[in-house]
């Protein structure tokens, strides 16, 4: 079954020793806490690293905009759905570092421009490595506000930086590692081009 925030907060209830909700508008003290909490919880751990399951990309729409600041000649608009930005590429997927960043605008000198970014998703597209997290992490939060019970608190907390650890790893294994550079230039490189000391390293051919 998809998980939703209502099912994550449970969870995160029942470490805390808690009674479950059935809506964050049920009127108990649990709901209010988390539909309060949660929210902050999710973003703020979708910030915390750039994961790979929550990492896009997506061309900016430009706008009418005249830059105020004269170094930059054009204004892209910022994606609804962002948490944090990871890098900016032009159409040929070189990265941009002359731009800034203001509210929900981007100014730059290029177009088209293409942003890389983590993205707020819905609950059903968690992986569960992060749900783990994120269950640790709202436990940890609201538990205060929950049981007062500041000795549970500290050792969520430790329970949360293990599973957020964890998940980095998990997340970070998902996609295959690359080589900048491929190998038999970094070996060219470390040799230099000098023709006979690259022949006494090729195989013969005939």
């Amino acid at each position: 079954m998809a998980e939703s925030k209502v099912s994550i907060s449970n969870q995160a209830l029942v470490k805390c020793g808690a009674n479950t909700i059935s809506s964050f508008t049920d009127g108990s003290h649990e709901a209010n806490t988390c539909s309060t909490m949660y929210d902050n919880a999710r973003d703020g751990l979708l910030y915390y690293t750039f994961w790979n399951f929550a990492v896009t990309k997506q061309a900016l729409s430009l706008t009418n905009e005249t830059p105020v600041d004269a170094s930059y000649t054009k204004v892209h608009t910022l994606p609804g759905d962002i948490i944090r930005v990871k890098g900016m590429v032009d159409k040929s997927g070189y990265a941009i570092t002359d731009y800034s960043i203001e509210s929900n605008k981007v100014y730059s000198n290029t177009d088209p421009l293409n942003i890389e970014y983590v993205q707020r998703l819905d609950e059903s597209n968690f992986p569960v490595f992060f749900i783990e997290a994120l269950i640790a992490k709202l436990a940890a939060e609201i538990n205060e506000s929950i049981t007062g019970v500041g000795s549970l608190t500290r050792r969520l907390t430790e329970e949360f930086q293990l599973k957020l650890r964890a998940s980095r790893i998990a997340d970070g294994q998902e996609n295959p590692s690359v080589n900048i550079v491929p190998a038999g230039r970094l070996v060219e490189a470390h040799i230099g081009t000098n023709s006979s000391l690259n022949g006494r390293l090729r195989h013969p051919t005939s």
